[in-house]
């Protein structure tokens, strides 16, 4: 499966995104493994690419692709490919074309929802999606999750104002902004969709709505530590 994925994007001038979990899931799930190389309309690359490699991985079971360094497609490295590959259980009398049509068929309809959840969600400003977390409690005895977003703003605000330490270059403001607004994606349609992506919408939708790009990080980054 590792090779054969691989050999269909490359034969197509494309790398495969390496996964050795999905290797290890498809090799569960096929006796006769057949990779085959798909498609899908460019236009779904709008959205994220991680919004992307987790629809086709979680839902399909597929590999995605994307372009090779390459001067030729040059502003186009490491950036996915409208392609992916899925592991058929099969050696098909047709060379797969059925079976890629149809798995192309599935794909189209979940990266169209996946399209859905992330234009409708930037139609609401973070700071509106932030109020909703007032309906979610974090810990009976500690409140809702806007109470504890309200003492991590407190505690960063804080933080960033030290002076002295030697040890943080932040801006208290922007700071600030962003503790606010680090957890309000994760009322969003596409966080609700995948909350793996939690923290990682919110840098994206606070890029498109104009946030500065320290403030995108951080909410983007707050889970890493």
């Amino acid at each position: 499966i590792r090779a054969g994925a691989a050999k269909a994007a490359s034969d197509a001038g494309l790398d495969l995104v390496e996964d050795e979990g999905l290797v290890i899931e498809n090799a569960g799930l096929t006796e006769w493994p057949v990779p085959l190389l798909g498609s899908f309309d460019p236009a779904f690359l709008d959205v994220p690419e991680e919004v992307i490699q987790l629809t086709a991985r979680v839902n399909q079971k597929y590999f995605v692709c994307k372009y090779p360094p390459d001067a030729q497609l040059r502003g186009r490295e490491e950036k996915l490919a409208p392609n992916f590959v899925c592991t058929a259980n099969i050696a098909a009398s047709d060379g797969g074309k059925a079976i890629i049509a149809g798995n192309e068929k599935v794909l189209a309809a979940r990266l169209s929802d996946a399209k859905f959840f992330w234009e409708l969600d930037q139609k609401t400003k973070l700071e509106d999606h932030a109020k909703k977390l007032s309906n979610i409690v974090f810990h009976e005895k500690l409140g809702t999750v806007a109470d504890k977003v309200e003492r991590v703003a407190k505690l960063a605000e804080w933080l960033a104002s030290l002076e002295g330490t030697g040890l943080l270059r932040a801006n208290p403001e922007q700071t600030e902004q962003a503790a606010r607004l680090c957890k309000a994606d994760l009322v969003t349609e596409m966080v609700g969709e995948f909350p793996e992506l939690q923290g990682l919408m919110g840098g994206y939708y606070a890029e498109k709505q104009g946030k500065s790009p320290a403030v995108a990080a951080a909410i983007r980054d707050h889970y890493k530590p």
